[in-house]
Order: structure tokens, then sequence, then C-alpha cells
């Protein structure tokens, strides 16, 4: 590998890793109806916590501490709320599963706070926030729950040391120390299953020659993504990839030297790709890219980002190659996958007649095919 070759990887590598941390890294995607559970489930604590309070256990009665959790109680609501109709509108956003995550952690840490009692049950609801993000968005803000309920509960037991000096029993101290083994087991368990998930979606979902997804892969992700555009006012852009030159190659070299090129192809792919994009290897020497949330320039700058890299790769290893791109963006140019790749394939046939090979053509550039 050539010193140009290496620093052209490591370009893309590093744009791509900016990318990432911009839209928080790997994070699964949950359904809007899976989210829409979540919230019915944080008002229904909203609900038990006003009632907790008011009708049972060590009551609050009066004084600032009950305005406090009159105040507490209404800003939850009031946050919940927002991050529900944001949730209408955009089903993926890491920065709101964030903030409602730390949102319902304070919330929580308040309850336990306010109540005098060592053994709340508002740890029980510690528990349902770090399962309820652990098993819809993926290990890393499984984690980054775990830390933070481990973490407040820390510091509440330093703020309420002398009060619990008092009331504390070995049937408290079982308690927090079951409480404990179950948040760990939980993550235990939670990453077997992960490991155990990527693992059954790589041997389905995954072309093992270019790391990409294959045809199957790309369907299933293509339908849940073109589903939670319906009605929201986004839109996602469709790449369609083609190798110019490639039979010549697997022709004049062999199996062997297309299956390499094909390998590197995959590679500049996946580092020019946002983590949450769907790229996927369509069949033979095709490619295709599903960006949501990407307008047309957008996705030209990545078709020009993929066409240089394979331009710089194919001269570094004198192979004659070059990529033919077609752009569509959903739901102008279609409804489904299928539709869109029907315009998209088109628009890329038409480029390379009109404009030649390593063209970029766009799908409303050219007449709907019959």
């Amino acid at each position: 590998m050539t010193q140009g070759r290496r620093e052209s990887d490591r370009r893309i590598r590093q744009e791509r890793r900016r990318e990432n941390r911009r839209h928080g890294g790997r994070v699964c995607t949950a359904s809007w109806e899976d989210q829409r559970v979540q919230y019915v489930t944080r008002y229904m604590f909203w609900a038990l916590y006003l009632l907790y309070f008011r009708l049972g256990g060590p009551i609050v009665h009066a004084g600032p501490e009950r305005t406090a959790v009159v105040i507490a109680g209404g800003v939850y609501f009031i946050l919940t709320t927002a991050y529900l109709l944001h949730a209408r509108r955009y089903i993926r956003s890491v920065v709101r599963w964030r903030l409602a995550m730390w949102t319902d952690l304070l919330m929580v840490s308040f309850a336990v706070m306010m109540d005098p009692n060592p053994m709340s049950p508002a740890y029980l609801a510690y528990i349902m926030v770090i399962l309820g993000n652990g098993m819809r968005y993926g290990m890393r803000l499984f984690a980054e729950t775990l830390i933070g309920t481990f973490s407040f509960v820390a510091i509440i037991t330093v703020l309420r040391f002398s009060s619990y000096l008092h009331v504390v029993s070995a049937t408290t101290l079982f308690f927090l120390a079951f409480f404990a083994i179950i948040i760990v087991y939980a993550y235990s368990l939670m990453s077997r299953i992960e490991k155990s998930r990527l693992q059954l979606e790589v041997e389905s979902n995954v072309d093992l020659l270019t790391g990409l997804l294959n045809r199957r892969g790309l369907q299933e992700r293509a339908d849940t993504l073109f589903r939670e555009l319906t009605g929201t006012g986004r839109q996602a852009a469709v790449l369609f990839a083609d190798m110019d030159r490639f039979k010549s190659i697997n022709d004049e070299l062999g199996h062997h030297a297309g299956d390499r090129v094909l390998k590197e192809i995959g590679g500049i792919i996946r580092a020019a790709v946002r983590e949450y994009d769907v790229a996927a290897r369509y069949g033979g020497d095709e490619f295709v890219i599903v960006m949501p949330d990407t307008d047309v320039d957008n996705a030209a700058r990545v078709a020009r980002r993929l066409q240089e890299a394979v331009a710089r790769w194919s001269q570094e290893d004198h192979i004659s190659l070059s990529m033919s791109v077609g752009i569509g963006v959903a739901p102008q140019d279609g409804h489904d996958l299928a539709s869109v790749l029907r315009r998209v394939d088109s628009a890329m046939y038409q480029g390379k007649l009109a404009d030649g090979r390593g063209g970029i053509r766009c799908a409303g550039q050219q007449p709907d095919p019959a």
C-alpha cells in the first residue's frame, strides 16, 4: 500500500469519525411504536410519583418540600411532553434520547432524595430507566444509564447519610445489594443478547465479501426507514452506485482480482458514510446507500467523495475503474425503496449515455421511466 493511499484512507476515516461523533456514534434505532410505549411508561411513573407523595408512604404535607415536589413533577411532565412531540416528527434523535434518559434519572433521583424511607419504591424506577434505554437503544446508552444510576445513588447516599444512619437495617442493606446485583446482571445479560443479535445479523444480512449489508438486509432496514418517513416531513436520499469497467477486470485479471476490488470498494463506502446510513451490496458490482435526513446536495457531496476515493485507489493500484452514481430522494421520488431505485437506476443509466462513465445524475434530471 502506498503512502498516498494510506493518507487517503486516513482522511476518510477521520471524516467518518467526526460525522459519527456529531450523530451520537453507534446507537440502535427504536421504532415509533416502541418509543411511544416508553413515553406512556413515563407518564405512568409521573402519575405514581404524585400519588405516592400525596397519598402513600411518608407524605410530604406542606412547606417548601411539597412545593419542590409539585414543581419537579410539573417540569418533568412538560419536558416529557416536549420530547414526545419531537419524537412524533423525528423518530431518530440521539440527542433527544440522551436528554430524556438524563431527565428520567434526575427525576427518579429527586424522588429518592425526597423520600425519607431508605427503601424507596423509586429505586425500582431506576431499573425501568436502565432497561428501557438499554433494550431500545443499545449497549452504549445502557452503559451510560448504568453509570448515571450508580453515580446518583452514591450522591444521594452521601447527602442523606445522617438520616439513613438512624433507620438503616439489615433489610435495607440487602435491598440495596440486590438492587445493585440486578442492575449488573441485567447489563451482563443484555451484553450477551446484543452479541448474539449482532452475530445473527452478520450471518443473515451481511455480505461476507464486502462487509456491507446484502440485498435482504438492505430491504429489511429500508422498509423500516421508509415507514418512519411517512407523515413526518422527513426525507432520505438513495444512492445507486455502479462500478464502471468492472467486468473487464474479472475477464482480464480473474475473479480473485474482482473480489479484491469489491472488498476494497466496500471498505471505501463504509468509511465514507455515517454510522446509521444503510449501505449494501445490491448485487454484482452494484451498491446502494440509503441516507436518512439527507437532501440532494448533501447526497451529491457523498457521491463525489466516493468517486474521488475510488479514483485515488484505482490510480494507485493501476486499475481502470470508476464509479457512476444515481441519486434519488424519498418521498419525492417514491415511497418505498423499489420505486426510488427504479428512478435512480434509470437516472444513472441516462447519465452514462449523456455524460459517459463516472458521472452523477439525479432522478429529477430525467423523465420518470415507463
